[in-house]
């Protein structure tokens, strides 16, 4: 049997950390469309600069300390271990906390032309420690399977997103103002956070754990530092070598393309638990393999469908006046959608507790990214800064794979992965051509497209994994009321 019930078991996380995990996601994608009309072309890339640039704070005060607890804390079998796991790493974010602060503080400076004013240093300075306790409240409550106090955050997380955005077009406000009115739900959010997360807390601290968890996560923390530095590289290459209205289309193209993100999120909230619980287990390499598979399809198919409806994409989701973006989300979409895949075929480097080889994955991420960046942008142009964005993720994934491979163990199928990104490759690029020349094709061609996609993945299937299909539940359920 291909651990029939541990898929099943995945499938049902999936949908339940997944989901939800998505509402944050898709709070963004809810309010995208009305910031984007609100806003003129050139704030709305002043705005998708600061929320990243709010991103790239909290990730460095962090410093990996979320993968770190997720990892220990699946090793204490009683509460009270848990507890002090928790606890310690509460202590570490918050002497973080302090360090960063007082460096902006102390450099402000040179830190504030970043900002773009003092009002925006002074809110966002204020913002970051909220943030980062709800952060770490989300990420222990995922961590302990504490579903309904997860379900508490993220659900309000989503709420203040939207009404945050709603208060700014209503009152008419600009950008400082939707600042203002999300700390305000996230102050309330904060206060939420700490009742649920008190009984956790254990004030013990002991140096063995802090040692363990800040060198557990130190490598997680430079990578997912590069992580979110690159996306704001791009940008800052968008706006010097292009201008603020470019920059507020490549945030518009991103945005869209980040549409994948919601589900590939949602299966990441599911995937790192339930891949460090059952690594182990007999058939382990079946069931990662057929996980991997039918990701990587659905993956395939959204590429597809986003970037053949890219024009009709950006016009309902944004207006008219961001319609020159379209070119470029075809190539961010692709490398968004190997980056995504990247996730699953690294496993190996933390089921071994290596962390320090997602360095050479994450250098060649920034290298590759970096030149890229400087060459083609010199060349391209914005269209440039889209084409890095594959090109850095394809390098990262295959050093990944790679690493992961000799610390661990290969027992990935990889020749129908590279396959299926090689079709989806071909047939996005004649999609776009054709979308480009203003030729119209019949909706029965793309519904053909669509079936040949689902036929190549029954192809593809082979014996357990069909078993596996069918041991879904609501698989089941479908099969006993049609058949």
């Amino acid at each position: 049997m291909l651990g029939l019930k541990k898929i099943s078991f995945f499938f049902k996380d999936f949908i339940f950390y997944g989901v939800i995990t998505g509402f944050n996601k898709l709070s963004v994608l809810l309010t995208f469309p009305f910031l984007a009309r609100y806003f003129s072309v050139e704030d709305f890339g002043k705005l998708d600069f600061l929320i990243n640039l709010i991103s790239l704070i909290i990730v460095i005060i962090v410093f990996g300390q979320d993968s770190a607890i997720g990892r220990y804390i699946q090793e204490q079998k009683k509460l009270e271990g848990k507890k002090i796991i928790i606890s310690n790493s509460l202590f570490i974010h918050l002497i973080a906390l302090i360090l960063i602060i007082s460096i902006l503080l102390l450099y402000k400076s040179f830190f504030l032309p970043y900002f773009y004013n003092d009002d925006f240093f002074n809110v966002i300075l204020l913002q970051i420690p909220i943030l980062l306790f709800i952060s770490f409240s989300e990420n222990i409550f995922k961590w302990t399977f504490s579903k309904i106090k997860f379900l508490v955050i993220s659900l309000s997380n989503f709420l203040i997103i939207i009404f945050s955005s709603f208060f700014v077009i209503i009152l008419k406000k600009d950008i400082l103002s939707f600042f203002i009115f999300s700390i305000m739900g996230q102050i309330i959010l904060s206060i939420i956070c700490l009742f649920l997360l008190i009984n956790l807390i254990k004030i013990n601290f002991n140096q063995t754990f802090i040692s363990s968890l800040l060198v557990y996560g130190m490598p997680f923390g430079i990578v997912c530092i590069i992580s979110v530095l690159v996306p704001i590289l791009e940008r800052i290459f968008v706006q010097s070598y292009v201008g603020d209205y470019e920059l507020g289309l490549y945030s518009v193209a991103v945005k869209i393309s980040l549409c994948l993100a919601i589900f590939a999120q949602a299966f990441q909230t599911a995937w790192g638990p339930f891949s460090l619980k059952n690594f182990n287990i007999i058939n382990s390499d079946k069931i990662f393999n057929f996980i991997l598979f039918v990701f990587s399809t659905i993956l395939s198919l959204l590429v597809i469908i986003i970037t053949f409806f890219s024009k009709e994409i950006i016009l309902i989701l944004a207006s008219n006046k961001y319609s020159e973006c379209y070119l470029l989300i075809l190539p961010i979409c692709f490398g968004y959608s190997i980056q995504f895949i990247g996730w699953i075929l690294e496993i190996g480097i933390h089921i071994s507790k290596k962390t320090y080889l997602i360095f050479f994955g994450y250098i060649a991420y920034l290298s590759s990214s970096l030149i890229s960046l400087i060459i083609l942008c010199n060349f391209f142009g914005i269209i440039g800064v889209a084409i890095s964005v594959t090109i850095g993720f394809l390098v990262k994934t295959m050093v990944d794979l790679k690493v992961a491979s000799s610390c661990w163990k290969k027992i990935w199928r990889l020749k129908r992965i590279i396959f299926l990104k090689t079709y989806t490759f071909l047939l996005c690029t004649i999609l776009l051509i054709i979308t480009n020349n203003n030729i119209l094709i019949s909706k029965w061609v793309v519904l053909f497209l669509l079936l040949i996609h689902f036929i190549y993945f029954w192809i593809f299937l082979d014996r357990y994994e069909i078993n596996a299909i069918k041991s879904i539940e609501l698989i089941k359920r479908i099969g006993n009321k049609f058949l």
